[in-house]
């Protein structure tokens, strides 16, 4: 990744899909995780919003007496969803909605994290798989970064360049699978949005 346009861009992550990943069949495989917690994250903040849980409204309650920040919020969110502790696949999957939270605060400060809109966790949910592909790509980036010796600055612009082409094509992923007219549960839209992103990565 040489230059900073768009399809250099595109360029390097679909490299890395096909053969830092093997493909988007494999890359799906090993990203399961991670769509499981964009679909777990859904159904506990839809949960969260329509209060129907004792237990999670009990915990609502606590987390809004103690005003949290976005950082806490995320951190607190996710301990309810995934145990302490787990897999690397765990944890990656655990520090991708870490991102994806935060990431959501930073679009819409205004958010409230226990009424989310369904627009809002469906965000999230491609937040998540994103944030997820990014840190994969970042890794692999880094490295070349690093053999062609490129200042901490351009370094900088272009993993952010890189982190804004993922989350374009997740984000437009999503929307095409959620709008399809075939109902589908939480955890096939996270699954076809993955699958559907990393193909479009791939063919680059």
């Amino acid at each position: 990744m040489r230059t900073g346009d768009r399809s250099d861009a595109a360029r390097a992550i679909g490299s890395f899909v096909r053969k830092g990943l093997g493909g988007t069949a494999k890359a799906a495989s090993r990203m399961r995780m991670s769509s499981q917690a964009a679909a777990a994250l859904a159904g506990f903040l839809t949960q969260v919003r329509e209060g129907t849980d004792p237990t999670i409204n009990d915990w609502v309650a606590s987390a809004r007496t103690r005003g949290l920040s976005a950082q806490d919020a995320a951190l607190e969110v996710i301990s309810q969803i995934v145990p302490a502790g787990g897999s690397v696949d765990e944890e990656s999957a655990k520090h991708a909605m870490n991102q994806a939270i935060i990431h959501l605060y930073e679009v819409d400060p205004t958010t409230d994290i226990f009424a989310l809109t369904n627009e809002q966790i469906s965000a999230l949910m491609g937040y998540t798989l994103a944030f997820d592909v990014y840190n994969r790509v970042q890794l692999e980036l880094g490295r070349v970064f690093e053999k062609l010796k490129f200042s901490a600055q351009v370094v900088q612009d272009r993993l952010a360049q890189v982190q804004d082409y993922i989350l374009v094509v997740v984000r437009d992923a999503m929307t095409k699978v959620r709008n399809s007219s075939q109902p589908r549960s939480v955890r096939d839209i996270s699954d076809l949005a993955l699958r559907n992103a990393l193909e479009i990565f791939g063919a680059q």
